[in-house]
């Protein structure tokens, strides 16, 4: 990462943070439970069996609230493996952050050609996952507004995101809207044939799925994108932008940063999968359409792996980001114009929450390793930035 790069991510970072630090939300600090295997409904698989869709559901125990931000994570695993328990750590942290945490699963499985999966059939198959992954996503989400009270879901704070093919995911089901047309590749099309006989792929219906019918859909507040894509530009073309938190590796080898098939270093694979518009590509288009920057923010880590590079700080970030939409407005009465007092005596934190300091001075600060932290002295928080021994703060 050069320089350039390395102040770019350091902005996304000061910002969210300065904006968000000391809010609700972010900090991991209630006890929590876990309500798992809970069936939201069954749906017919790619191959016209029957599945059952769960979720694993938890909340916080002594947040003395009886209605919360909700947040669904969806796991990935390229639309044929991958399991909610893989994301059962992230919804516990989420849970203690305040949030009723959610990490739900979906249907899996594509028709491969000659090959198993990932090989795949031709194109419409990955396509017609998505919208699977998008209808049972739908599907869950108008479970959980159906049993708000038992859950203590607040239905007008709602995040979802994902990973990698459950990024895929997440970003439909946040974007799609009426206005869209749908590919036709979920409707009625050619039949597959392969040795072991031959498969139906009948019309998948709409977007939303057909359970729940009774329960509008709850409009989703902010999309978590984790090197995920976008199967077309239009879907953006929302009347309302949704906020959007981005990260992905520039040379992801998995799910392109810009446009391109999903394994696109392996030709032999990505032949029969559709291009898609990673992070890099979504964040250029949301420049050209003049979407406010403060509606979005992009982490592009300079690396060629499909993972992120620092996990622990970049889920701080998103929480930070989220917690901008989700949190409720207080009266607190502050001030932007307060001074940094150099005789002033701080704590000082590393982006993860572990103290290394207590009670220091400016000028005992500018001896700490260069980097960023929050620090606090009585109720004015800050963060503070090191560089070669020069100090820097923002409220």
């Amino acid at each position: 990462m050069n320089l350039l790069q390395a102040l770019s991510v350091l902005a996304v970072m000061i910002t969210a943070l300065c904006s968000a630090f000391g809010q609700p939300f972010v900090d991991a600090v209630y006890k929590v439970k876990a309500i798992n295997n809970v069936v939201y409904g069954t749906a017919p698989r790619y191959n016209g069996a029957s599945d059952t869709l769960r979720m694993n559901i938890v909340v916080p125990t002594n947040d003395n609230t009886v209605k919360r931000p909700l947040i669904v994570w969806i796991h990935g695993g390229g639309f044929i493996q991958g399991s909610r328990a893989d994301f059962q750590s992230l919804a516990e942290i989420w849970a203690k952050r305040g949030y009723t945490a959610v990490t739900i699963s979906y249907r899996l499985g594509i028709h491969g050609g000659v090959f198993d999966p990932p090989f795949a059939y031709d194109e419409a198959e990955l396509v017609r996952a998505c919208f699977r992954g998008i209808q049972d996503v739908r599907t869950g989400l108008r479970f959980l507004a159906k049993n708000a009270q038992q859950y203590g879901i607040d239905t007008s704070r709602i995040v979802i995101g994902g990973a990698s093919a459950g990024s895929i995911i997440a970003l439909h089901a946040a974007y799609i809207d009426q206005q869209d047309m749908l590919p036709d590749a979920i409707g009625e099309i050619s039949d597959v044939t392969r040795a072991e006989g031959t498969f139906k792929r009948p019309d998948m219906g709409s977007y939303d799925g057909v359970l729940y019918p009774d329960i509008t859909t709850p409009t989703v507040d902010v999309v978590l994108n984790i090197f995920g894509a976008l199967l077309n530009r239009s879907y953006l073309d929302n009347s309302a932008f949704v906020p959007l938190f981005s990260y992905h590796q520039t040379e992801d080898p998995v799910v392109a940063c810009g446009e391109d098939r999903p394994y696109h270093t392996i030709p032999l694979v990505s032949a029969n999968y559709p291009r898609m518009i990673g992070t890099c590509a979504i964040v250029e288009e949301l420049e050209k359409r003049g979407i406010p920057t403060s509606q979005y923010e992009a982490i592009l880590h300079q690396g060629a792996a499909h993972e992120v590079h620092d996990p622990a700080v970049i889920d701080k970030v998103a929480a930070m980001f989220a917690a901008k939409y989700i949190s409720i407005p207080t009266s607190v009465a502050e001030s932007d114009e307060v001074a940094f007092d150099p005789g002033s005596r701080w704590t000082l934190h590393t982006l993860n929450g572990e103290v290394i300091a207590c009670n220091v001075t400016a000028s005992e600060i500018t001896t700490l390793p260069d980097g960023v932290y929050a620090a606090h002295e009585g109720a004015l928080r800050c963060i503070i930035v090191l560089t070669n021994g020069c100090l820097n703060w923002a409220r």
